[in-house]
């Protein structure tokens, strides 16, 4: 590619693969390795795709700091872009803190402090960089997380992926009004659509602090909308809530850094990395020897697939003549991890004869007690079917738990089970059953699914991708291991790589009933107007689906099209009448119509359709406000408080802003 020669692609994510290279001059010479990074082919002819790779490369090569990884080049071949960037060996700051959840610990207090400086370090250093004629750049991150914090095997630490960045200077950036990056760490003037400055970038600091400190998030909800309204309350419970040891001077400064007012957090990233330094005691920042250490425990350079890919890539690199890398200098010894708690002893079951003697008490019990009594005799089959014809979830589950365990259930038995608990909530037990049923049926595709499923909704993210990847390996044109992608980058907050799989997904099946709503969906609700537009336009045409009209109508509103946008809802809400959120667009097309009765009415029946989403009361709040109806923005603030008690200073806010 270019001057390029690849040798071996070494990594794959939602939008690019990144590939082992050497660069070849014109008398023959090789240079050293690096990583040459290349946009995956459905995405190349993408617009806003290929402007927001280039503009990672445009901005992170104003930035020269060892805290930063290094731009080398940029070009294209044959009208595909590349950029070419140091090579480096180690995981993502969030892989580490993963597979110490994964072992029931976290990481280090010391070594995420070292971690999160080293950053801080960069990105300050991001923030000051100036052009050629010492103006300001102006640069934001706008997407510093864990996933974009690289901690090298060698404990060097260097901040990545500058794909979202804007800076001022450059005209880059992107549309006013889009969200982007992973709505965990977005700050609250992201969210409100304000003027977006260094600062942002200090409150995600703030936030991956914050869960070092209290092994949670700040801001944490069911669903997006909740998370993003409470980051914009401002009001995240002191780290000693939950962690009572925490330091005062490390509490103060997390505090300080999440501050919803931008002006009340710290100026600079450099005065939170003195405050970090200042603490001491327990709050000791690691060295990097420290840093190197604990990333060889985690991910050893000799099993570490990742590791090993690398190498095996530079084992093969035609450049090198077959010779591997030299291995780089061993990490200092580390300390080994405290042994695990003791498992606790299983349960025996009781023998017969003493089951019997409980039989009359048993019958007070009901179905799911008197099927305990029964279970080694009832036929996996039965059981399935007494699960489906119980009215009562806890008899339901108490059918199907421990089904896996009957060796006479076939691999069809045991995937209907784990789609009942899956519908039942009951995710450990399904995850249970997926390792059985994966240790009976290894090269069965659903038993993979079922785990990622399950893995997901448990927020165990690494076992979620090996279950993926297995799937995938096993059927490689089947859309579904695409699909539970999404659903894990979603819950992960990470919008781009969702769409990225599910841009896989619609290249191989675009009249997949599960896959163009639902891209189409996320399309629109990422701001990316034309290409929803384009989804799904295509599939209403063929479908009279009511959830993808009004989806559509929504893009129209949103494109000022708002006769297009009414004659789509009226066939969305023709086709489904208690289709909730069709009202509520509806109400806000008629409110753009100048129709306020109309919209009232149309807020008032989503409310009444869905009164577990606050949208259609807070727009009618905000109707109201707009009309100057004072008693009927009172009634509606008081709805919200009572409907929604943790968000309710946040949407009741809302009211005295235009709809």
């Amino acid at each position: 590619m270019g001057r390029y020669r690849l040798s071996a692609r070494i990594a794959t994510g939602g939008m690019a693969e990144v590939y082992l290279g050497r660069r070849i001059e014109e008398d023959g010479r090789r240079g050293p390795a690096v990583a040459v990074k290349r946009l995956l082919p459905h995405l190349a002819s993408e617009r806003r795709i290929v402007q927001m790779f280039l503009n990672e490369a445009r901005i992170t090569a104003q930035i020269r700091h060892p805290n930063v990884v290094s731009i080398l080049e940029t070009g294209m071949d044959e009208g595909e872009p590349f950029i070419a960037l140091e090579l480096l060996e180690g995981r993502s700051f969030a892989e580490l803190r993963q597979e110490a959840a994964e072992r029931g610990r976290r990481v280090p207090l010391g070594v995420t402090l070292r971690t999160l400086v080293e950053a801080c370090r960069g990105l300050d250093a991001a923030h000051r960089a100036v052009d050629e004629a010492g103006r300001p750049l102006r640069i934001v991150h706008r997407d510093f997380t864990p996933d974009n914090i690289h901690v090298g095997a060698n404990g060097h630490v260097k901040v990545i992926d500058f794909g979202i960045a804007k800076a001022d200077a450059l005209g880059s950036g992107t549309e006013p009004g889009m969200l982007k990056g992973k709505f965990f760490y977005m700050s609250p003037e992201m969210i409100t659509g304000q003027r977006v400055d260094h600062r942002a970038d200090i409150f995600a600091a703030g936030v991956m602090l914050y869960e070092q400190l209290c092994g949670r998030r700040p801001f944490t909800g069911l669903k997006p909308d909740e998370v993003l309204a409470r980051i914009t309350e401002g009001r995240p419970r002191p780290p000693t809530t939950f962690e009572p040891s925490v330091p005062d001077a490390l509490e103060h400064i997390c505090l300080t850094a999440l501050h919803r007012d931008p002006e009340a957090r710290f100026e600079t990233l450099q005065v939170f990395i003195d405050a970090i330094e200042g603490v001491g005691g327990a709050a000791e920042v690691a060295s990097a020897a420290d840093v190197a250490a604990y990333v060889e425990s985690l991910f050893p350079r000799d099993s570490d697939p990742k590791r090993l890919a690398l190498q095996r890539a530079r084992s093969v690199d035609p450049s090198d003549a077959g010779v591997a890398a030299p291995a780089p200098a061993a990490p200092p010894p580390v300390a080994p991890p405290p042994p695990a708690p003791a498992p606790v002893a299983p349960r025996t079951r009781r023998a017969w004869p003493l089951l019997a003697l409980a039989g009359l008490a048993l019958v007070g019990l009901g179905a799911g007690g008197a099927y305990w009594v029964m279970r080694p005799r009832v036929p996996p089959s039965e059981r399935l079917a007494q699960a489906e014809h119980t009215p009562t979830p806890p008899e339901r589950r108490a059918f199907l738990e421990g089904i896996e365990e009957d060796p006479r259930a076939t691999a069809q038995e045991l995937a209907r089970a784990g789609e009942l608990l899956m519908e039942l909530g009951a995710h450990q037990a399904v995850l249970s059953l997926s390792e059985t049923f994966i240790q009976r049926f290894p090269q069965n595709l659903e038993a993979h699914l079922l785990d990622a499923r399950a893995a997901t909704a448990l927020q165990l993210g690494k076992r979620a991708e090996r279950a993926i990847e297995e799937a995938t390996a096993l059927a490689p044109k089947d859309v579904r291991p695409l699909l539970a992608l999404a659903d894990l980058r979603e819950r992960q907050g990470d919008i781009a790589g969702a769409l990225g799989a599910l841009a896989k997904a619609y290249e191989q099946r675009p009249r997949e009933a599960q896959v163009a709503p639902r891209y189409g969906q996320l399309l629109s609700q990422s701001g990316r107007l034309d290409e929803a537009s384009e989804v799904l336009g295509a599939w209403v045409r063929e479908h009279n689906d009511a959830g993808p009209l009004a989806e559509l109508a929504f893009v129209r509103y949103r494109q000022e099209r708002m006769d297009d946008a009414a004659a789509l809802l009226k066939r969305a809400l023709r086709k489904a009448p208690q289709l909730a959120v069709a009202h509520y667009y509806l109400g806000a097309v008629l409110l753009q119509k100048g129709d306020t009765a109309g919209a009232e009415r149309a807020y008032r029946q989503a409310e009444q359709l869905d009164p577990e989403d606050p949208r259609a009361l807070s727009a009618r709040c905000q109707l109201h406000a707009r009309t100057g109806d004072t008693a009927a923005v009172t009634e509606a603030k008081a709805l919200l408080a009572r409907r929604f008690p943790a968000r309710a200073a946040a949407l009741a806010a809302e009211c005295s802003s235009r709809p």
